[in-house]
């Protein structure tokens, strides 16, 4: 009886494996299908780096992407033509309009379009506006699981934690040494200008 068990589970085993490894060698066909030979010997496993980071060229340094920052307090982030930095509930508020410029991978500078002013932060966590962009205006930009973007600096930080971008329920930014990823204040979309 086990004798005729094999006979009918051994071809049927052998059948299943040979498609396995057929429908295995054309989705490897697939995905490196745009590769000469050449390039798929030096590469084993098929999936260059620039297929996984193409959307995040913005990420790599010398791109402008311009944007209005929405934090999740419900405040648009705005410098207005005296540098001061503040929120506002206008949505077409032209203060508002910010250049986000990728200074090197993951560090950004924000700069008002209207104001000309650049965002900074200053050893104690108090953020203003700045003509010059110089140090202080870098921002370490990530984005987070939820899917928002924190703001910290690339510079300063308080016993060695570090400070964020924020505005609190009342649309004034908090002072540096007082903030956490965690908190929604420091929580930011970035949403495309329309």
């Amino acid at each position: 009886m086990h004798k005729w068990i094999l006979t009918w589970i051994l071809p049927i085993l052998l059948y299943r494996s040979y498609f396995y490894i057929i429908f295995l060698m054309g989705t490897v066909s697939l995905a490196c299908n745009d590769m000469t030979p050449e390039q798929m010997a030096t590469n084993v496993n098929c999936s260059s780096p620039e297929r996984h980071t193409r959307s995040y060229d913005y990420m790599e340094g010398g791109d402008v992407r311009v944007r209005r920052l929405f934090c999740r307090t419900q405040w648009y982030m705005r410098i207005d033509k005296r540098g001061k930095v503040k929120g506002t509930r206008e949505a077409n508020n032209n203060y508002s309009i910010l250049e986000i410029r990728t200074v090197a991978v993951g560090i950004v500078a924000i700069k008002g379009v209207e104001s000309e002013y650049f965002l900074a932060m200053n050893k104690s966590g108090r953020l203003y506006g700045k003509k010059v962009c110089n140090e202080d205006c870098n921002f370490i930009e990530l984005i987070e699981e939820n899917h928002y973007n924190t703001y910290a600096s690339a510079k300063w930080t308080h016993k060695g934690k570090e400070m964020f971008v924020t505005l609190n329920h009342k649309g004034v930014p908090m002072k540096g040494k007082k903030t956490k990823k965690e908190h929604r204040a420091s929580h930011f979309l970035p949403l495309a200008i329309s």
